[in-house]
């Protein structure tokens, strides 16, 4: 009996340290990312305000990024670690929807949580932005951030899980609210709260969108029932861009919808490039030339229409593997 004890012990034991030295690894990776984007030492001192706010910060706090918005949240449930350290959005996708936004469009955010996506997109040229959101606290700060940024004309907020049925469930907002998801009880829950759940396709007929510019789906890995609700937009080329959150889960609906017309791709702001992925494999699409948390599909009919061509946004062939990457360097 002691030495299965001991046993247990020292598999808790090791199962601890693979995790601290995963989470060790992906913080270096994301300040080298980051330091990329906006030098090493603003990136040295960007940690010393991360380390600073975990430690000893007040309730709640904020931070002035440098294209100018204003993003607040509380702490230490909400704090975006990549915008208090780099005051910059550093994903790619970010830049490329730069390039591209267009006064016409529909923009839909979906796991909105404080508003850091609904913000940048409102601040585009864009028609209107939908966030979905289902809990409270999250929704709280999102509406302080509408304001405090002066976007309550062109960003409306949905407070509601979107799944593939319809109904009402219980959800809980874990410690770190970013890892909140429909499917998963929390728990270091500091909230819990009946929510409604919808479909996309449901939401977008009651809310009159025939169609949706850009799609950006962020929920913890609960991606793939996400896209179940949206088949019928999905299946009619009635999205132009999908911004989905990487994860094993999702690559059954990656297929799905490369055989509803979307390719895929990563987008390298330093060349300006979208780069095809010709695999749709997960050891692929987890060594992208540029680092990025979020793979990019886009309708073959806005390919073939050439809509990157005034942006001098260009595409490269596909390539099979990114082994060598520059996402490791």
């Amino acid at each position: 009996m002691k030495r299965s004890v001991r046993g247990r012990s020292s598999a808790h034991s090791s199962g601890r340290g693979r995790r601290f030295l995963r989470r060790g690894t992906q913080a270096w990776s994301k300040f080298r990312w980051g330091a990329r984007v906006v030098g090493f030492w603003p990136s040295v001192v960007g940690v010393g305000r991360l380390l600073t706010l975990r430690v000893g910060g007040p309730k709640r706090s904020r931070v002035a990024l440098r294209s100018g918005a204003v993003i607040g949240f509380e702490v230490p449930s909400q704090v975006p670690p990549a915008l208090v350290m780099f005051r910059d959005l550093i994903d790619p996708e970010f830049s490329l929807l730069t390039e591209l936004a267009r006064p016409d469009w529909v923009v839909v955010d979906v796991g909105a949580a404080i508003g850091q996506f609904s913000v940048f997109a409102g601040r585009l040229p864009v028609a209107v932005v939908h966030a979905f959101e289902p809990s409270s606290s999250n929704i709280a700060s999102f509406q302080l951030n509408i304001a405090e940024n002066g976007l309550a004309d062109r960003v409306r907020v949905h407070q509601a899980a979107l799944s593939n049925w319809v109904g009402e469930q219980e959800f809980s907002t874990q410690g770190n609210t970013y890892l909140s998801r429909l499917d998963q009880v929390a728990s270091d829950a500091i909230a819990s709260e009946t929510v409604a759940v919808r479909t996309l396709a449901g939401e977008c007929e009651r809310l009159g969108l025939r169609r949706i510019s850009v799609l950006k789906v962020n929920v913890a890995g609960y991606e793939p029932e996400v896209l179940a609700g949206a088949v019928p937009l999905l299946a009619s080329g009635s999205v132009s861009i999908l911004v989905l959150l990487i994860g094993a889960r999702s690559m059954e609906w990656y297929r799905r919808c490369a055989g509803w017309g979307y390719r895929f791709f990563f987008y390298v702001p330093t060349e300006r490039t979208l780069c095809e992925v010709a695999e749709l494999e997960l050891h692929v699409l987890e060594r992208p030339p540029w680092p990025a948390r979020h793979v990019i599909a886009i309708h073959r009919d806005v390919v073939v229409a050439d809509v990157f061509a005034p942006a001098k946004v260009t595409i490269c062939a596909p390539c099979h593997s990114h082994a060598a990457g520059a996402s490791r360097g």
